[in-house]
């Protein structure tokens, strides 16, 4: 396609061109990525966030060379008569992976009149007057009764040095440990400093064509074993962070909070199977993930404001990440999403998870003037804590200095099941991850098999 359009645009008519540009427009749509996460498909390959991809057809490195000639290509077309020109979040360009005070002034520089607010990054002073203050936080676990009846399925909470008794606390702070352990496995990598313009370029989006510069980067990810991302990711110039799905032994270090005990099973599940019968207050989970990148001096690696299709705790075990949250159910009119999939009557999407156009670095309140009435809370998690994230609550995430975390996730419409937790040992019984029955699980059973270590 690539030479066709090539051709074309050198020896023949404006008609043609014009039709290869329609075919590179299909071509496009044909590569591009879908949704984080669907109900019937990995989020960790999609989430703060994490992308999906098929592996039946093609493999990691034709899939990165399609969307390579796909963002190539989208870049070179002109702009249509009724398009909008967008550009890619500043950080990801390079621009604004350092506090505020370190960055080119001419960034965030604004004209008289300019709203309060208008090109500063989020969490700065000029937001104070819509922040409803920080989530709340706990010393330790907090009982199941809780969790269900007072934060499930809204409100996020931080426990705070919960995770300091899990194994993995000590032990992953050493790369040797892992590397020797674990460096067999496979991880997804994406660039540190999310951008998901080019999920959107060419396409009809609130109400609008979405035009890209010739300037855009295409969406890259690679895959390695952990011990080869290891030997690097320290590196100045690798600009990249892993992840992926968690390797089941990995899994063994990292311990489930008992607040997330009593999901409700099906009766044929807690009379037939043997897990379960033993342990009924387990609460089925969806998928887990690993996260590991380092970021020098004062740079960090930044997610885009998102929300996801299922429930997480994220348990940090080295760095910082600080989170920022809009509660949709009050806040969709005032932030605007690439698909628009949320219903505001029904609260919750009524597709996949999504993400807003709002760059988190550069708040543009010109082109987006209702978001300075979005109210929004947040938190900094930092080695030894964990972290409740409901599904679909619109986040934003920036993360310091070495970093790595693990994350468990549930699916929405789970329910709360007392009857399960009818000993009285229930509220507070613990298992490490690799005990409890993962829908989503890392792949392949038998080391060498069909689909072993084919990580999304």
């Amino acid at each position: 396609i690539l030479l066709l359009w090539l051709i074309c645009h050198t020896y023949y008519s404006d008609i043609l061109i014009h039709a290869m540009y329609l075919v590179t427009f299909f071509f496009f749509l044909m590569i591009r990525r879908p949704p984080r996460s669907t109900l019937s498909s990995s989020s960790a390959a999609s989430d703060v966030y994490k992308r999906q991809v098929s592996t039946q057809s093609t493999g990691a490195g034709q899939r990165t060379m399609a969307r390579l000639m796909g963002g190539f290509l989208m870049a070179t077309m002109p702009l249509v008569a009724g398009a909008v020109l967008y550009e890619q979040n500043c950080a990801s360009r390079g621009l604004c992976r350092v506090p505020i005070e370190l960055r080119d002034p001419a960034l965030h520089q604004v004209s008289e009149g300019d709203p309060p607010g208008h090109l500063r990054p989020l969490g700065d002073p000029a937001f104070d007057q819509t922040w409803d203050g920080e989530v709340d936080e706990f010393d330790g676990d907090i009982p199941p009764e809780l969790f269900w009846q007072k934060y499930y399925p809204f409100k996020p909470f931080v426990m705070r040095g919960v995770a300091k008794k899990h194994p993995a606390f000590h032990k992953w702070k050493d790369d040797g440990y892992i590397s020797k352990n674990f460096g067999q496995y496979k991880v997804k990598t994406e660039n540190k400093n999310e951008d998901r313009l080019t999920d959107y370029c060419g396409m009809e989006k609130m109400g609008q064509r979405v035009d890209c510069p010739r300037s855009v980067l295409p969406y890259t990810e690679s895959y390695m074993n952990i011990s080869s991302f290891l030997s690097r990711y320290k590196n100045p110039d690798h600009d990249t962070y892993a992840i992926s799905q968690l390797p089941t032994l990995m899994a063994k270090d990292v311990i489930v909070s008992p607040s997330w005990n009593c999901g409700r099973r099906p009766k044929a599940e807690l009379e037939h199977k043997a897990e379960v019968q033993s342990a009924p207050w387990m609460t089925q989970l969806y998928e887990t993930n690993l996260w590991i990148n380092h970021n020098e001096g004062q740079n960090f690696s930044s997610s885009v404001i998102h929300y996801d299709m299922n429930h997480q705790m994220m348990c940090i075990y080295d760095g910082e990440k600080e989170w920022y949250f809009w509660d949709l159910r009050s806040e969709i009119d005032h932030i605007p999403t690439w698909s628009e999939y949320y219903s505001k009557q029904h609260q919750r999407p009524t597709g996949g998870s999504d993400d807003s156009p709002i760059d988190g670095e550069r708040v543009d309140l010109k082109r987006y003037p209702e978001f300075a009435h979005a109210r929004w809370t947040n938190t900094t998690i930092r080695a030894g804590d964990c972290l409740y994230t409901p599904a679909h609550i619109m986040h934003y995430v920036r993360s310091t200095s070495r970093n790595i975390a693990a994350m468990y996730m549930f699916q929405t419409g789970t329910q709360y099941a007392p009857s399960q937790c009818a000993a009285e040992s229930a509220a507070s019984a613990s298992q490490t991850l690799d005990k409890f029955d993962v829908l989503w699980e890392f792949p392949g059973s038998v080391e060498g098999g069909a689909g072993w270590n084919q990580v999304e």
